[in-house]
């Protein structure tokens, strides 16, 4: 089941509850109409603010030491009660039960893009927050949905490297970062002990259970027993996660925790060795994707990545001609890949995504024509130029008129034309669709 299904079901049960107990109050108490409904209502908020408070009373028997700057007065207990029951309510109750897994490409941006990563029993609705400021910033971003709600952790992993795959075509980055709530980090974390960190430009995570909560002993689901935490040890399969990363890969994670989380207790659970971790106070578990000074902190570690690097493709069956074309193109700032044959070019673009490919038509195997016709599939964004001393051939001619091919270049071609046709190609790929 979905976790968009799930919460409207759950929805369509309170209302059902909120509307028994003004029929109730209206026909037997003789209540009037407004006072029934306000009952009904009130009744089911009171269940909820309940449940809210029950997590904070459960977390506050495994919690970790709260050090001494992070101790909250009366005042800011209850404000923190009131934003985390604030948060739960608007995101269970109307953002995630609407939303959807989407995708937001900002054409032209030098952003490294995002992946929304969500927690335990959510969806991609939970970056309903987030993802105005990815806007502002023309950041381009992605949010998956990971189904079903109770599945294993692993089984999650191919829907995370299918959304990565399918952002960096979309925006021709070499890489991505992930921001991740909850049980989303360790999905990330699961995604590169399968396919590596080559992709990862940095790893956010909000109040993600590293070494488990005390909490998920009472939360249904394979993820839940993954996620488990029972006398002071995380459960095999986190310390079998803790023991295949070495000290590089635990470099590309920040790990954003509150000393508050009402979820994930021990909260210090959330303490990644070797990784950088931020430490806040006064943040309840669901609130960490709506809290301002959360919401700061994770754009700060956005900014502080590095812009994506073009890439440009060249390909050419002879390796002086390559070389040539590789001394042509130095030193304009392009991070240039080559390839000697289409077979070889298409193996680099099925995970080194590309902004422009300059290629020879006339090579044995697969011809230019035939090489970008592929790679207009694979990476729809790029700009496709053919080179050739057979201008006639009746398939570059086709290549142009069906759009595989952006423009031709006869040879032997003048290195001042080519960089002019690259220019272009990098300043028409900034504003294209994908």
């Amino acid at each position: 089941m979905s976790a968009r299904r799930m919460l409207r079901w759950l929805l369509a049960v309170q209302a059902l509850a909120a509307a028994g107990i003004a029929l109730a109050c209206r026909y037997w108490l003789g209540f009037a109409p407004w006072a029934a409904l306000a009952c009904g209502l009130g009744a089911v908020l009171l269940v909820r603010l309940a449940i809210n408070m029950n997590n904070f009373v459960l977390s506050s028997y495994f919690a970790s030491p709260t050090p001494r700057e992070y101790r909250l007065g009366p005042g800011a207990r209850l404000r923190l009660l009131g934003e985390e029951f604030v948060s739960s309510m608007l995101h269970s109750s109307w953002f995630m039960p609407r939303a959807s897994g989407c995708r937001r490409i900002h054409p032209g941006s030098q952003a490294i893009p995002v992946l929304l990563v969500h927690g335990y029993g959510c969806n991609s609705g939970y970056w309903s927050y987030l993802m105005p400021r990815l806007d502002a910033k023309r950041i381009s971003h992605a949010g998956i949905d990971l189904e079903p709600v109770g599945g294993a952790i692993d089984d999650y992993v191919p829907l995370l490297e299918c959304a990565v795959n399918d952002l960096c075509a979309a925006t021709g980055a070499p890489r991505v970062a992930i921001v991740a709530h909850s049980m989303g980090g360790l999905v990330a974390r699961a995604w590169m002990r399968v396919h590596g960190s080559a992709r990862v430009a940095r790893i956010v995570t909000l109040g993600t259970p590293h070494h488990g909560t005390a909490l998920a002993n009472f939360g249904p689901g394979a993820n839940a027993a993954q996620m488990r935490r029972s006398r002071g040890e995380a459960s095999d399969w986190l310390r079998a996660l803790a023991d295949s990363e070495d000290a590089a890969r635990r470099a590309l994670v920040t790990s954003i925790f509150s000393h508050h989380d009402n979820i994930v207790s021990p909260q210090t659970s959330s303490v990644l060795p070797g990784a950088r971790n931020i430490a806040l106070g006064g943040v309840g578990h669901v609130a960490l994707g709506c809290n301002g000074r959360v919401l700061d902190t994770v754009m700060a570690e956005l900014d502080a990545l590095p812009a994506v690097q073009p890439a440009l493709l060249l390909v050419d069956d002879d390796a002086f001609m390559l070389e040539l074309l590789r001394d042509s193109v130095a030193g304009q700032g392009w991070r240039v890949l080559t390839a000697s044959s289409g077979t070889e070019a298409l193996a680099l673009l099925a995970h080194e995504p590309v902004a422009a490919i300059v290629s020879d038509h006339l090579m044995p195997g697969m011809s230019g024509a035939e090489l970008l016709a592929e790679a207009r599939r694979l990476a729809p964004a790029s700009f496709r130029i053919l080179l050739s001393g057979a201008p006639d051939d009746a398939a570059i001619a086709a290549a142009l008129a069906n759009g595989d091919a952006d423009r031709f270049l006869p040879k032997p071609w003048r290195a001042e034309a080519l960089l002019a046709l690259l220019r272009e190609a990098f300043t028409t790929r900034s504003t294209r669709g994908v």
